[in-house]
């Protein structure tokens, strides 16, 4: 373990050594894991949809549509050069460190990427700052009027500022997660919405720019959240690990670890910005769909994200430090039995949750939204755009873990370039998708959202494709089953939804309880049809209540 004296320099390692690595985390931890994380993306998505509720209600659409889509750019920003990009390059450097007991080179490496970032980010914003308006004429947003355009850039100029701050507080998610503390990152985001509803409220006077200023009063809680579980791992050392003040320990392996990042990072910008295009192109195209369209599929998109994040993102979050570990070991073994396992779990949860939003949809938006400047016209299009959006759940959920599973393989080229391909696909799509729609007589945003999804699906079957062919100890046909037994159960479940809904009606407090319900019938099936991912997911709950429950897997 690495020993820790009294006179620390500012490049000696926080004390990180006392908790386990993630390597070593048991089913039992992992499922803890998982559940927190979890828990504390529906905290935060269910924060987020308070926040919506009182913009949606207390605003009209020609503010929201303003709203939403000038968090593009910064959005885009971030995405790019800290939160993705970056982030992605950076953990598995971090980790491979950990892994082999170099605290302190870990550490040093940590403040200085977090130095790069912060100004990287902030000479961006500044850019951004002085050309938002031609950026929403040209690129964010065309079809709006000039006084919606100036109103989008003006909102852009604020929340700009939380991107700046975003730059250090999305690379400290990471940091501490890496490092098994994964409460405060996961807790992080709810505060953040807790911002909005603070602008939505408190500062409601200033208008929808009140909002905006609540984004950047969520940003600065996003990041003190995260102060004290760092403190807790022993850091002292607030400064961003510019100065060289004190020595660096073994500055050849520091520099070595930085050029790999700095190398890794111009595919992953690739691959994160062709994603970005991908929603900058929905953007453009929905702004000029007439008022609601942009708000509509960013509620749709938002609705959709919560089950992602729960399901995918949660699973994600909490194993890629420990397949990192796996691959830098090089412990091929460990690395496919945790990744097959975990896809597993991600299909069966997510195909059902899919299935529910197409039916239950429009009565379970009606329930949050439908008050206020919100009305039932705009339920229909929200509705509309999540049937669409709920198509391609599944492929977003484990896009999430199979790319994860190429950076933690130090390989970001491959899912840069299938991202392209997938921009490649969803752009014309998008366009023909959206005419078609027009054609039929359908509102023709979603077309877009349609699209997206197919775009989505056929980037992560390529990916898991090529995953399996580099990984013989995938277990592909265990995966193609749980699949075919996640089907015939959403299948068997959706027909029960359905003749309960035709039976008691569509009415909130029926679509509700229709939740209940479509749970009992879909696990009550994946346990006649032995599902192993349901049994893995039962012996979590267990274990969360205390049970011990041995769950063995079907040969």
């Amino acid at each position: 373990m690495h020993s820790m004296s009294c006179n620390r320099s500012r490049y000696d390692a926080p004390r990180m050594t006392a908790r386990q690595p993630p390597t070593r985390n048991t089913a039992r931890n992992i499922g803890k894991n998982v559940a927190l994380v979890a828990f504390a993306y529906i905290l935060s998505n269910l924060a987020g949809f308070g926040a919506r509720l009182l913009v949606r209600a207390r605003f009209p659409s020609f503010d929201t549509d303003a709203f939403w889509s000038a968090f593009e750019i910064p959005d885009t920003l971030f995405m790019l050069l800290a939160g993705g990009a970056l982030a992605s390059a950076f953990i598995p450097a971090y980790t491979a460190r950990l892994a082999k007991d170099e605290h302190a080179l870990a550490w040093a490496l940590a403040k200085r990427v977090a130095g790069i970032v912060f100004l990287v980010v902030l000479g961006f914003a500044l850019l951004a700052a002085l050309f938002a308006l031609p950026l929403v004429r040209t690129i964010v947003a065309p079809g709006f009027a000039p006084d919606k355009a100036a109103l989008t850039a003006a909102l852009m100029r604020i929340m700009l500022t939380s991107t700046v701050i975003f730059s250090v507080s999305g690379l400290l998610m990471g940091l501490l997660q890496s490092n098994g503390s994964f409460l405060t990152p996961a807790l992080a985001p709810a505060l953040y919405q807790l911002g909005l509803i603070f602008g939505a409220t408190a500062l409601a006077g200033w208008g929808i720019q009140g909002v905006a200023m609540g984004a950047v009063v969520g940003a600065v809680l996003h990041l003190g959240v995260q102060l004290p579980a760092l403190r807790r791992l022993g850091v002292r050392d607030w400064g961003l690990g510019i100065q060289h003040q004190s020595p660096i320990p073994n500055p050849q392996s520091l520099i070595t670890d930085l050029r790999q990042i700095l190398r890794a990072m111009p595919q992953r910008m690739l691959g994160l910005g062709a994603v970005r295009i991908n929603k900058l192109v929905t953007a453009y195209l929905a702004s000029g769909m007439g008022d609601g369209a942009p708000s509509a599929l960013s509620d749709g998109w938002a609705i959709m994200v919560l089950p992602q994040a729960v399901i995918g993102q949660a699973i994600g979050t909490v194993l890629f430090p420990a397949i990192s570990a796996h691959a830098a070991k090089g412990e091929q073994a460990q690395f496919a039995s945790a990744l097959s396992r975990a896809l597993n779990v991600i299909i069966t949860l997510s195909l059902p949750a899919a299935v529910g939003l197409a039916l239950l949809g429009k009565p379970l938006i009606s329930l949050l939204f439908q008050r206020g400047q919100f009305t039932s016209t705009q339920t229909q299009q929200v509705a509309w755009a999540l049937s669409w959006f709920a198509t391609g759940l599944v492929a977003h959920a484990a896009l999430e873990l199979v790319t994860r599973a190429f950076y933690a393989a130090k390989d970001s080229r491959t899912p840069a370039m299938l991202s392209v391909a997938s921009m490649v696909i969803n752009v014309p799509l998008s366009f023909g998708l959206a005419a078609l729609f027009g054609w039929m007589g359908l509102l023709p945003f979603g077309g877009l959202a349609l699209a997206l999804s197919i775009a989505t699906a056929l980037e992560t079957l390529a990916l898991f494709v090529l995953l399996a062919r580099r990984t013989p100890e995938l277990r592909v046909r265990g995966v193609a089953m749980e699949l075919g037994k996640s089907a015939i159960a959403s299948a068997i479940m959706a027909l029960g939804i359905w003749v309960w809904l035709a039976v008691r009606g569509d009415g909130p407090v029926w679509a509700l309880l229709a939740i209940g319900l479509g749970a009992f019938v879909y696990f009550d099936v994946m346990w006649l049809l032995k599902s192993d991912a349901a049994g893995y997911v039962m012996a979590w709950v267990a274990t969360l209540r205390g049970k011990s429950v041995r769950h063995e897997k079907t040969k």
